[in-house]
């Protein structure tokens, strides 16, 4: 390996050299085409959309993904620069000045670069040893600027933060938001010796420890910690969202597969069932937040653990997850099959869930252009529909968040995806007024695709009403569909700023620098 391509392995996501040398790259890179280029990353490096935002930095999982369809575009130098050194495309591909790890690096550039590895050459994960005396071993040292919203999502609520004192490095607790509110030395003004703190520490995120054995006589307790878990995490995605909820369905699957491993008998069967619906939860949460490439491999892993589990249920609702991520992909054959499948196994069903997948159903023929047969669906999803008062925490199982509240929200969609926006304005509104307030993000959307709905009937003040209050909601919850939906909105609104609603929406938007 030369010394350039030695100093480019040490950076953030670092393509493999055979697809950086690949025609397609050269191509894309001399046409400036980052759609092309982001699509290549996530197919042949492979990395998710979210592995590409975090090493361009300043960039959401979202916008990756409205680049990659050409929703938005590329423009920015600065952005561009950022792209470069993140994926370690050398300057001149780009047509941009050499990168500063293409020359001789300086001390501080070599220090910078070692410590912003997060992969090896070979595309390992192992995490970069601490240079220094006092740290922990085994630790990953992970930079973080705590004005980046992108950053400080990423962090865990206890972080270990690297400080000086007296001349020596020592690492200390510290509580997440005491750190991003710029309150390091206040939260340690009560250790003694601990005041000189600087804020610019760096942030050391412990991997996680996977339990392997429970002692006797804890298993049961162990299950009964998962399940109320998962309810917990399905009642916060719901109220605000997938940002909130993803870290912790991540980490009770850690723990959940570190059990696995030395779990035998019925304790595995049970341990498999919780996995699946994790990983299911998993799913879910990455597909709202833009990440389709994971949501399709949580799906693939919540299967297996149900067919190992014998979990017929979950089974028939992989198969569900997979019709949405088809309808999400305007694949209708795909969608309307799945959901077919899913109502086959009918005796695993409750009546939601079959609710779910007769809906889901209609969703597939309305992007197949089948007005009648769709909206005959969900007539006949309404006799199975759930319980309007549930508490959005899955407590009678999958499928009860499908209220008749639920089903005409996808009626409205529907009404969209048949070109008949006139019929999904009313259908949304009626909607969104039954809807219980534990489905906060369902509402945001459902506002989101309104918007494009009063869009369509040409009613430009309400739409960006509509369209300014779930940008926000969206910006914060970390959903990246309703994101996606609110920007669609605004960007059909930019040929009507001639009207006041839509111009002051889009200077607002300009003023906080973009979406």
């Amino acid at each position: 390996m030369s010394e350039p391509e030695a100093r480019r392995s040490g950076y953030p996501l670092t393509i493999p050299d055979r697809l950086l040398h690949s025609e397609d790259m050269k191509r894309a890179c001399r046409r400036r085409d980052f759609s092309e280029i982001f699509r290549l990353v996530n197919r042949r490096a492979p990395a998710s959309y979210a592995a590409i935002a975090a090493a361009v930095t300043k960039m959401t999982s979202a916008r990756v993904g409205d680049v990659i369809r050409r929703d938005r575009g590329i423009r920015s130098v600065a952005v561009m620069e950022r792209i470069a050194d993140g994926l370690g495309i050398p300057g001149h591909m780009l047509d941009l000045p050499e990168r500063p790890w293409e020359g001789t690096p300086s001390p501080a550039a070599a220090a910078q670069n070692q410590a912003y590895a997060s992969s090896s050459p070979d595309g390992s994960n192992d995490p970069p040893s601490l240079p220094t005396t006092g740290a922990i071993p085994g630790l990953p040292i992970v930079h973080v600027d705590p004005s980046n919203s992108a950053d400080a999502d990423a962090l865990p609520e206890i972080v270990l933060v690297s400080v000086y004192v007296d001349g020596r490095e020592q690492i200390v607790p510290i509580n997440r938001r005491a750190l991003l509110g710029h309150a390091i030395g206040v939260a340690l003004q009560g250790s003694g010796p601990l005041r000189a703190v600087s804020a610019s520490a760096e942030i050391v995120s412990p991997q996680p420890i996977r339990p392997h054995r429970l002692p006797a006589g804890r298993g049961e307790a162990a299950i009964e910690h998962f399940r109320d878990m998962w309810h917990t995490l399905v009642r916060a995605d719901n109220l605000f969202g997938p940002r909130h909820a993803l870290a912790g369905v991540h980490q009770q699957l850690d723990m959940l597969q570190g059990l696995l491993e030395d779990s035998r008998g019925e304790h595995r069967q049970e341990l498999l069932k919780l996995s699946a619906q994790y990983a299911e939860s998993a799913a879910w949460l990455h597909e709202d937040s833009m990440d389709v490439s994971s949501a399709e491999t949580w799906t693939s892993r919540a299967m297996e653990w149900a067919m190992e589990a014998g979990d017929e249920a979950m089974l028939s609702w992989t198969l569900f997850r997979r019709s949405q991520l088809a309808a999400g992909k305007k694949n209708a054959g795909q969608a309307i099959g799945l959901a077919q499948a899913v109502q086959r196994h009918e005796r695993a069903l409750s009546r939601p869930m079959k609710a779910a997948a007769i809906q889901q159903e209609a969703q597939g023929l309305a992007l197949d252009g089948d007005e009648i047969a769709c909206h005959r669906k969900l007539d006949e999803a309404h006799e199975f529909a759930a319980i309007a008062e549930s508490s959005g925490d899955a407590r009678s199982g999958h499928g009860d968040f499908c209220t008749s509240s639920y089903i005409e929200i996808q009626r409205a969609n529907c009404w969209l995806n048949l070109s008949r926006p006139d019929r999904a304005v009313s259908t949304f509104q009626t909607a969104l007024a039954e809807l219980p307030d534990v489905y906060q993000r369902d509402r945001g959307f459902a506002q989101a695709r309104l918007a494009m709905a009063y869009v369509g009937i040409q009613e430009y003040a309400q739409a960006a009403a509509e369209a300014a209050a779930v940008l926000d909601m969206a910006r914060g919850s970390g959903s990246g569909r309703t994101l996606q939906e609110a920007v669609t909105a605004v960007n059909a609104l930019a040929a009507a700023s001639n009207v006041p609603a839509v111009r002051d929406l889009l200077d607002a938007i300009k003023e906080n620098a973009g979406f």
